[in-house]
């Protein structure tokens, strides 16, 4: 009986072992964030040579070398593949797809510039993808089920990798607010989980990390979330450290570096996170096995996939015909970013010679082309994207200024709506970014950092009330016909023109604006409108418009603040 009895508990661990102890396989994932529908990048070689950069040929080929190592490989993607340059704009991201298509990927999650396109878009690029989309998070508001597939199982070999999807909430104000609602804009019809404590967001991912791991030997998050301490309580590292069941996080949305990071799950177990920046600058390589989950970053590779790679070429060409005719040329370095300090990114905190220059575009269209009064012009600092360097400007230097297709509009309202729309443009100077931040034209005002943030905002980020106390103070309002600036008069009615996504739409949370009246929308998209202003300047000796201060049509404004030679701009916006 004993012989038998041990017999049973020898034969007992050894099915044991086999069952709960079994090697879970190795699999490589490669992946990519926030390209951004750079295409064509170039980076200088050893000899500083202008040579193609990495490019959706560049991940299908390591994919295929790796392959023919005998690794299993993923590739996957964590957001904001479709929108960005001309090469997304020009259909809507199409092509970006078809491109991803010839790739392999595997599979993709939804990133907030997915749906700069418009929510009906978002739909149908998921139907032209042979990849699956995954979003935990993305539900219907009514019956919060998942309005993509929560996570997805996908077998390499013998080894399934289970990828739970996750979208950042902050889509509801970094895309349009209004994609997410019906068509009278009184209710949302899909919603992203969050909570404002985040508790929402980290009970959703758990619960579809639950469903995945019974059916998974590995756990992977794709999301499109950040580690940037301002999206908190919905970065990455939060969580991560609010839930359990991951062996990695791959993650979006921040552009930040992160080749490979430990962050302790809610249990204390090891998870790594890694991001590969933005634009293409690298590729993501994890190594999922037993005895480690490890990542890296590939930022350069020899070979490309030829059939890709022709793909991309053709699209690439076909779009650069077109964009670029050069239409002006500067006389001044315009920026986005600290010229001592390129890093820095200015346009999102202070005013600049380009933010300026944008709000510009947009007073001088409705004024002089349109013939329309436009008291002021604004536009959010989050929507203005590179510096450009004198030289030749092109309708592709216009682009890759403002590469989001937002069409401009005019709107009448109150003073009170442009003093509470300064207010939260402000509400994080001296303190952080701010995608929303304002810059103008027609308008000159003050930001008192010394004041305190106390405006109230929704769980989607939307403004509610006003703050206890304003920072911004001393706005005044450009009079041409006196040409002079006057104080703003809260209860008088003013013309603004800037784009449709912060006017009408609530982009960036502007939701004060939501019920000004239209005066004339889809006047058309802002990057033409930029680039007819410069059009618009003086000639040179070489027959073409310059881009400097004394060249300006809006030079001929007697008094009005207007400097594109100081990197700071005209002084329009002052920080104290």
């Amino acid at each position: 009986m004993k012989k038998r009895f041990g017999l049973f508990l020898s034969l007992f661990f050894i099915l044991a072992v086999s069952s709960w102890g079994k090697p879970r396989g190795e699999v490589t994932i490669l992946y990519t964030n926030d390209v951004h529908t750079y295409i064509a990048n170039t980076v200088k070689d050893k000899d500083g040579n202008k040579v193609p950069g990495l490019s959706y040929g560049s991940i299908a080929a390591l994919r295929d070398d790796l392959k023919a190592q005998g690794k299993q490989v993923a590739l996957i993607d964590a957001g904001d593949h479709v929108q960005g340059t001309a090469y997304g704009a020009m259909d809507n991201g199409a092509s970006i797809v078809k491109f991803m298509n010839a790739a392999k990927y595997d599979l993709a999650t939804l990133g907030n510039h997915e749906f700069d396109y418009g929510a009906k878009r978002v739909f149908e690029i998921i139907k032209e993808a042979k990849y699956p989309y995954v979003a935990c998070n993305f539900v219907t508001a009514d019956t919060n089920k998942p309005v993509t597939e929560a996570y997805k199982v996908l077998k390499f070999g013998k080894t399934k990798v289970a990828f739970v999807g996750i979208m950042t909430p902050e889509t509801y104000t970094k895309s349009t607010p209004a994609y997410f609602m019906d068509e009278a804009r009184t209710k949302f019809i899909y919603k992203i989980a969050a909570g404002d404590n985040g508790q929402e967001l980290y009970d959703t991912v758990q619960k579809a990390i639950n469903a995945a791991a019974k059916k998974a030997d590995y756990v992977v998050a794709v999301g499109h979330l950040g580690d940037d301490p301002s999206s908190a309580p919905w970065t990455s590292i939060d969580v991560i450290s609010h839930t359990y069941g991951l062996d990695a996080f791959i993650d979006g949305h921040s552009h930040s570096t992160v080749p490979h990071k430990i962050v302790k799950d809610a249990k204390g177990k090891d998870v790594v996170l890694s991001q590969t920046g933005c634009y293409f600058a690298a590729i993501g390589k994890m190594t999922l096995s037993d005895k480690e989950v490890s990542s890296e970053l590939v930022t350069s590779y020899d070979r490309v996939d030829e059939s890709v790679t022709a793909l991309v070429k053709d699209w690439a060409a076909a779009v650069d015909k077109k964009l670029n005719e050069e239409i002006a040329v500067s006389d001044v370095p315009l920026y986005i970013n600290d010229p001592a300090n390129p890093k820095s990114r200015l346009i999102r905190k202070q005013e600049t010679n380009l933010g300026d220059l944008v709000a510009d575009a947009a007073y001088y269209y409705f004024n002089e082309v349109e013939q329309l009064k436009c008291d002021m012009a604004i536009g959010n600092g989050g929507g203005i994207r590179v510096d450009l360097p004198a030289g030749s400007y092109s309708y592709n230097s216009a682009k890759k200024v403002q590469p989001f297709g937002n069409v401009m509009c005019l709107v009448e309202l109150s003073g009170q709506d442009v003093l509470d729309a300064l207010e939260f443009g402000a509400r994080k100077v001296g303190s952080g970014e701010n995608g929303g931040f304002l810059h103008v034209a027609g308008i000159k005002y003050t930001i008192d950092t010394s004041v305190p943030d106390t405006i109230k905002t929704s769980t989607e980020g939307l403004w509610t009330a006003g703050p206890s106390s304003y920072r911004v103070t001393d706005v005044q309002v450009y009079n041409k016909e006196k040409a002079a600036y006057e104080p703003l008069d809260l209860k008088k009615t003013y013309t603004m023109g800037g784009l449709n996504y912060t006017l009408r739409n609530m982009g960036d949370g502007f939701a004060m604006l939501a019920n000004t009246k239209l005066v004339k929308d889809y006047v058309g998209e802002d990057y033409l409108m930029t680039s007819s202003y410069v059009k618009s300047f003086k000639k040179g000796a070489d027959g073409k418009p310059h881009i400097s201060t004394a060249n300006s049509p809006l030079s001929a404004y007697k008094n009005y603040l207007i400097d594109y030679e100081n990197p700071n701009g005209a002084g329009r916006i002052t920080i104290k």
